[in-house]
């Protein structure tokens, strides 16, 4: 008997192992190509969670929602072979910080200017897509002298008209992101909504790999992520607010308008023509909102021309 009953506690024991080894990887953050790392650090107030790696000036790549830093891994290979780079999560996704508040684009673009003077860069490059582009141009509009080449990609500025207004009224998403409470209606099924979401503002068919439809998941379903993603949202009106005053001065440094022919195409170099003084445009083709993903390569040359161009 006694020797049944330590065969079945061993077996017990095995099976938690097991099912906690398996659990475990699943909420893994996934990994970066060779050459890059994960990292963190506390910075304004927060912890931020980023990836770094490569070699040369720094390039600073800033995620949108739907996605986290794993939405720019398909480039990293390439970039890091010009630009030391740094991708990190956002407050409010993944891997950093999910605070109560400070999600307003000035805000969000402080977390990472303190980032980068962490690592001790001071002159940047800078990519942003979608919430990313937000928070980039908030970061090129506050520190222009540390900035020496920005590229907004596909999406637009609060408060920045005509097309703010335009935009805001026939995205639905926009309102719901930003009710007090959406995030906890979508807590616990990220996978889901995500699923649901991505085809919405999307051309190609199924443009994620399945190693990034999970990341994506992963991130969203983090304790609290849903809420801090939808913050993002809730913070438009401020955005707005600031940006009609940061935009008084236009930027000074080049900057990059690359929108999708099935969406921000139509708008965005005309938009950035608005904040900024010398607009250069690239338009994706055959692609939607996830440019990276959807048209990798043009993406990938786009970016590359501009930000190499001396």
């Amino acid at each position: 008997m006694k020797t049944i009953n330590s065969i079945l506690k061993t077996v017990l024991v095995l099976s938690f192992t097991i099912v906690a080894f398996i659990a475990n990887a699943q909420v893994k953050p996934a990994n970066p190509p060779a050459g890059f790392k994960h990292q963190y650090a506390t910075v304004n107030g927060v912890k931020i969670h980023y990836v770094i790696g490569g070699q040369g000036e720094p390039l600073l790549l800033v995620h949108g929602f739907g996605q986290n830093w794993y939405m720019w891994n398909r480039l990293l290979p390439e970039l890091s072979k010009h630009f030391t780079i740094v991708a990190p999560d956002l407050r409010g996704v993944g891997e950093s910080a999910k605070p109560v508040g400070g999600y307003d684009k000035k805000t969000m673009s402080t977390d990472l200017h303190e980032l980068m003077k962490s690592l001790g860069f001071k002159n940047i490059n800078l990519v942003g897509h979608d919430i990313g582009l937000m928070v980039a141009y908030a970061y090129a509009a506050q520190y222009p002298d540390d900035v020496k080449k920005v590229a907004l990609l596909d999406a637009l500025l609060p408060g920045v008209e005509p097309v703010w207004s335009q935009v805001r009224s026939q995205a639905w998403w926009f309102g719901f992101f930003g009710m007090p409470h959406s995030g906890e209606i979508v807590d616990g099924k990220a996978g889901l909504f995500l699923t649901n979401f991505w085809p919405i503002v999307g051309y190609v068919k199924e443009p994620f790999t399945k190693a990034e439809t999970d990341e994506f998941i992963r991130a969203y379903s983090v304790p609290g992520a849903t809420t801090g993603a939808f913050n993002w949202f809730a913070a438009f009106n401020q955005d707005a607010v600031d940006n009609v005053e940061l935009m008084k001065k236009k930027l000074p440094m080049p900057l990059l308008a690359m929108g999708s022919d099935h969406l921000a195409g139509a708008f965005l170099a005309d938009h950035s023509k608005l904040v900024a003084e010398n607009v250069k445009e690239v338009i994706i083709h055959d692609s939607g909102h996830w440019i990276v993903q959807e048209q990798t390569a043009q993406v990938q040359k786009g970016l590359l021309d501009f930000f190499l161009d001396k």
